[in-house]
């Protein structure tokens, strides 16, 4: 089965971007040639869930073209948002549940990249079906901003990976495990 993987890079304090929703703190971190590559990771990817606010941010972001065209799209939203001609991307609502086997059925064997936000993230681990996590933690501190999972339930993780990079970023992978209790 294909897993759901959420791929984001944090703050040091936690913050997938600032209260702006801007990303300038990652834009002006140099990773560096050590890191895992983003075409490698990509292409793992069979299709891509994310929420409203990552959706409007990336086309306003990305005018010159939609960066997931050759797979499914999945955007968790109640709003009426316009979608690039010629896209394959679809409007959903629904349970995490049911919206997650839509995108592992579209991935058609490869993983679904949960690209985000915090919250789309949290609501899918939430329901159980977050199965992997990989962040790269960029030594950076902003104070406040967009939190990476604000879930209102303790996650926990198994298989766990982790790389200190030349660049002083900390890549982590790991399978996610939801506990009972809540936080």
């Amino acid at each position: 089965m294909a897993n759901l993987v959420y791929y984001v890079a944090a703050t040091l304090d936690g913050y997938i971007a600032d209260q702006q929703h801007q990303l300038d703190w990652l834009m002006n971190f140099p990773l560096g040639d050590d890191a895992t590559p983003y075409d490698e990771f990509y292409q793992t990817v069979g299709a891509v869930i994310m929420g409203a606010e990552t959706y409007s941010w990336i086309l306003e972001n990305s005018p010159e073209a939609w960066p997931y065209a050759d797979v499914p799209a999945f955007i968790v939203t109640h709003r009426s948002l316009s979608v690039p001609e010629g896209q394959n991307i679809t409007r959903v609502q629904g349970e995490a549940v049911d919206i997650a086997a839509q995108a592992r059925e579209a991935a058609k064997g490869k993983d679904v990249w949960l690209v985000g936000g915090g919250k789309t993230a949290a609501w899918f681990a939430e329901a159980g079906e977050l199965q992997r996590l990989f962040v790269t933690q960029i030594p950076v501190v902003i104070g406040a901003g967009i939190p990476l999972l604000p879930v209102s339930q303790a996650l926990s993780f198994s298989t766990v990976n982790q790389r200190v990079l030349k660049s002083g970023a900390i890549e982590f992978i790991a399978d996610v495990k939801i506990v009972s209790e809540a936080i």
